[in-house]
């Protein structure tokens, strides 16, 4: 299984992102004086989700993936085992399960991924759908798409 990956390494991980694309795009040259790009100018040249999205996306395949593995298999009992001991006081600390939760009701716009993750088709096509919203995909193309495979 992956960490929970919380707000801090999230904003770490997206600040490293946009240096390196500083980095590889150079900088902007604006009446006579160069600046550095803008993150929006950075994000429009790269035309990829950043990395944290590309994450999420990803962690949800995976989930689906664990979703349909035996049930006698270490990660499955893993995901749908209950740990019975004493918790520290205070707010709990987010556990793999509902940040995958979390991520499909954002990503993909589903509530009870569990069960949609058993059908193996179904999933593969939400996260090709998230992944296409995320990389910049227009409707039409996907409508387009979704023509070309039926052979309508």
């Amino acid at each position: 299984m992956t960490w929970t990956l919380t707000q801090t390494p999230e904003q770490m991980i997206n600040t490293f992102e946009r240096k390196i694309l500083r980095r590889i795009c150079g900088r902007t040259q604006e009446e006579g004086r160069w600046r550095p790009g803008w993150n929006s100018e950075m994000y429009s040249l790269h035309n990829k989700p950043n990395i944290v999205e590309d994450i999420k996306i990803r962690r949800s395949g995976w989930a689906g993936h664990i979703i349909r593995m035996e049930e006698e298999r270490i990660k499955k009992k893993v995901l749908n085992g209950n740990v019975y001991t004493t918790r520290p006081v205070g707010r709990p600390r987010n556990r793999w399960a509902d940040v995958v939760q979390r991520d499909a009701l954002q990503l993909l716009g589903i509530r009870g991924w569990r069960r949609r993750a058993e059908n193996r088709d179904e999933w593969r096509r939400l996260m090709r759908e998230a992944k296409a919203r995320k990389d910049g995909w227009k409707p039409w193309r996907a409508e387009f798409a979704i023509l070309l495979n039926t052979g309508i």
